[in-house]
């Protein structure tokens, strides 16, 4: 039985609500919906550019971008959901050297690459991650070099929970889940402060506030404790996922407009303020991520084509 994917909500929301009778676009044609399609950014960025050592006709999805800016993660499959039973290869191979069996990131798995930069500041060829190869995972972050915390399927493949996992000696540890985080619900895309001792995440665990909600648990002596949801305006009756934490202020996924936007909320006084959008479009966008210094950030944004394909594809906006 094939396994499911590890993408996240922010595709799978939006792909329910788009006609899946298409036929395949072109990948040279991806110009011209990004050119009529150019994500709106609030006053204080400057406009989104595009990752052309990153992107492709394929399916990148989740960044989370180091905080030195010079490493850039990502999860990735090369066919397009929407033709699912059907297997509709769109995107390269990117597991050239055959690290995974299947390969990583081609159908049936997703798998979690990265991308470093050169001396020029160039992009190189994405790569798999250690971690990705028993098995696939996604929505990583890393605390230090040699942390990362992320969502792994379960075994039914319809839920998720959240693991870490430690590289000691060179080598990536197995993942170890954190019952205290993980429910039979969905609990996704975890953020870990700096310190590793704060975490934000979402679930679609029942809660009085509907929908996907986000989550906060604090670790006390070595122990992540049980999470708490967040109060309004952080979430709503809508869905709120992808939180990512700078300073005091939380960038997170929301659709309680009608599309997914990232929007911003910061903590003063115990008190979150109300959320503004920061990154809009006209299909959706999400996945915030930001560099320690706050100068870049980084998200997804939802192509669809005048054909109706789609293409979640890296962007990234820097600070004026």
């Amino acid at each position: 039985m094939m396994r499911l994917l590890v993408l996240s909500l922010s595709i799978l929301f939006l792909l329910s609500c788009i006609p899946q009778a298409f036929c395949q676009e072109p990948a040279d044609e991806w110009e011209g919906t990004r050119n009529a399609d150019k994500a709106v950014v609030s006053s204080e960025w400057n406009p989104p550019v595009w990752i052309e050592e990153i992107n492709t006709p394929g399916w990148e999805d989740g960044p989370y971008i180091s905080g030195d800016g010079n490493t850039l993660y990502f999860a990735y499959i090369n066919i397009n959901l929407l033709k699912l039973p059907k297997i509709v290869p769109i995107g390269p191979n990117r597991d050239k050297t055959k690290v995974c069996n299947p390969s990583c990131g081609q159908f049936p798995r997703p798998d979690l690459f990265y991308s470093s930069k050169d001396s020029q500041g160039r992009w190189q060829d994405p790569k798999p991650h250690p971690l990705t190869v028993p098995y696939p995972v996604g929505g990583v972050i890393m605390v230090g070099e040699n942390k990362a915390y992320f969502m792994q399927e379960k075994q039914d493949g319809l839920h998720t929970e959240i693991c870490y996992a430690e590289n000691i000696s060179g080598e990536w540890q197995p993942p170890v889940r954190i019952p205290a985080l993980s429910s039979k619900y969905k609990d996704d895309d975890p953020y870990v402060t700096l310190a590793d001792d704060e975490m934000f995440f979402w679930s679609n665990r029942p809660a009085k506030l509907k929908g996907d909600n986000i989550y906060y648990a604090k670790k006390v002596n070595g122990e992540w404790q049980q999470p708490v949801i967040l109060p309004e305006p952080i979430n709503s009756h809508f869905n709120e996922l992808q939180p990512f934490l700078f300073g005091n202020t939380l960038y997170f996924t929301s659709d309680r407009d009608g599309k997914l936007k990232i929007y911003r909320s910061v903590l003063t006084n115990d008190s979150w303020s109300l959320p503004e959008v920061v990154v809009s479009s006209k299909n959706g966008v999400g996945e915030a991520t930001l560099t320690n210094d706050g100068k870049r950030l980084y998200f997804i944004q939802l192509l669809i084509s005048d054909t109706g394909e789609v293409n979640p594809e890296i962007m990234y906006t820097e600070r004026i």
